[in-house]
């Protein structure tokens, strides 16, 4: 059994699709439910020989309980969106229909925060871990940053005060990693 409250503690709204879907996707595949909302495990027949088939109803109790838990996990302003669902498979298609393209404009939106992001007067901690934190985003939307990338985007974002520790790291021989720019001394 799914505990939604504790297992899927982020209800999913207009804006955080990818967070929620990995969330979720994470869940589906722990309990090996994934096959119930990817269609590889379809209903089995109502009857068999003229008898109740125990797979149908079996398989009924598990989807209408994995339905319920994406109903559960889904904020009251979706909720409606796919409240005439019938199965599990049915809500899942209709939220990645739904928010497909989302999808497609957030990742393009997280690419130009990367970009855009500068340190301005923030501390430094808080600077790199902005910089990380958007990059773990895009590795949620399947379009991650590489380490080096990364990098890239950070120094470009220090500004003119950090031009000598900038040149320094670029002037290196080996890469410096996104992990070893939070351990360098001084204003870093």
């Amino acid at each position: 059994a799914i505990n939604d409250a504790a297992q899927l503690p982020l209800k999913l709204m207009p804006i955080n699709y990818l967070t929620w879907h990995a969330q979720f996707n994470a869940l589906l595949i722990g309990y090996d439910l994934m096959r119930y909302v990817d269609g590889s495990y379809p209903e089995p027949p109502k009857t068999l020989n003229g008898a109740s088939n125990p797979a149908h109803l079996l398989w009924l109790r598990q989807d209408q309980l994995l339905l319920h838990s994406i109903i559960a996990s889904v904020s009251e302003q979706i909720m409606p969106l796919i409240a005439s669902a019938t199965t599990s498979r049915i809500a899942w298609e209709k939220l990645n229909t739904l928010y497909a393209d989302r999808s497609r404009s957030r990742v393009m939106s997280l690419k130009e925060r990367l970009t855009a992001t500068t340190r301005g007067s923030s501390p430094m901690g808080e600077f790199l871990n902005t910089m990380r934190s958007i990059s773990d985003e895009l590795s949620i939307t399947g379009e991650p940053s590489s380490d080096i990338d990364l990098v890239v985007h950070v120094l470009n974002g220090l500004g003119p005060a950090f031009k000598e520790i900038v040149a320094a790291i670029r002037a290196r021989d080996n890469l410096i990693s996104c992990a070893a720019l939070q351990l360098l001394p001084g204003s870093f």
